[in-house]
């Protein structure tokens, strides 16, 4: 286990891939119904979001800031993403050094801590994974949530409401698993801006805010710049902000593995 209290909140993070945290509960978004034209309007706004094209992956550059439990602070690093399930995350130290790199494919996860010498390696399923990354987060769920984008929804059991500022339109719809979201899509810009995910017990998990987004414009991609994250799995904030986009071409399926070095210590975690 990682020893030191920074190096578990370092951890938490690059597990969720930067995603879950925060403290108070938040009620639900206050709206209003909508007219028959404002349906119309709401339908094919969700319409044309679900059909606009999403990058293969993301390969960026990121700044990891979080405020929880009394612990305050910021990590660089780096951020491959690609679907259905593929993560690479690194932590750097001011250097630009790997203090931890973490792979996954989904289904099991490698963990590498330069610090200690040491790897963990196991289930994305096990009580080690879920001891920092609840069960209500997925690690496929990940791209989707890190980049303000949507798999397929069923848009006849979808529920929509304007947004009581009038900045855009809610949508809600529970998911496979009976989890709740709740999602404002802001007509003028087209993009989301903010993302609830509520547990089948009614808990917010998950509360991201999106912002600041662009990306190279040869690519034709928008991916959010600024991302604030909260929720009821941990008391704090969780605040990931792009600092430079490589790319969003395929990536090759070797930088979501490691092997480990013959001096470092593995340990299977379960």
């Amino acid at each position: 286990m990682i020893q030191a209290k920074y190096s578990s909140v370092l951890f938490l993070s690059l597990l969720t891939c930067l995603l879950l945290l925060s403290g108070c509960a938040t009620k639900l978004p206050q709206t209003t119904p909508l007219t028959l034209d404002q349906q119309q309007e709401a339908e094919s706004l969700l319409q044309a979001f679900l059909q606009f094209p999403q990058p293969p992956a993301i390969d960026v550059d990121i700044r990891l800031g979080w405020d929880v439990l009394g612990s305050k602070g910021g990590v660089d690093g780096t951020l491959q993403l690609q679907p259905p399930a593929f993560l690479r995350f690194s932590a750097n130290d001011p250097l630009g050094r790997a203090l931890y790199i973490a792979v996954s494919d989904g289904a099991s996860f490698t963990l590498v801590d330069n610090r200690s010498g040491r790897i963990y390696q196991g289930k994305t399923d096990s009580k080690f994974w879920h001891s920092y990354v609840p069960e209500t987060l997925r690690v496929e769920d990940l791209f989707f949530f890190l980049g303000g984008l949507l798999p397929n929804v069923d848009r006849r059991s979808t529920k929509t409401a304007q947004d009581i500022e009038k900045t855009g339109f809610w949508y809600v719809w529970k998911d496979e698993r009976s989890l709740t979201h709740h999602v404002l899509l802001n007509w003028q810009s087209k993009k989301m801006t903010r993302h609830l995910l509520f547990d089948a017990h009614g808990d917010l998990v998950l509360d991201v805010s999106y912002s600041e987004y662009g990306g190279p414009q040869h690519v034709g991609f928008d991916w959010p710049r600024h991302l604030q994250v909260t929720g009821t799995a941990i008391t704090g904030t969780l605040t990931l902000q792009v600092e430079k986009v490589y790319s969003h071409l395929q990536l090759a399926g070797s930088i979501f593995q490691l092997v480990p070095p013959p001096h470092f210590t593995v340990q299977q975690v379960h």
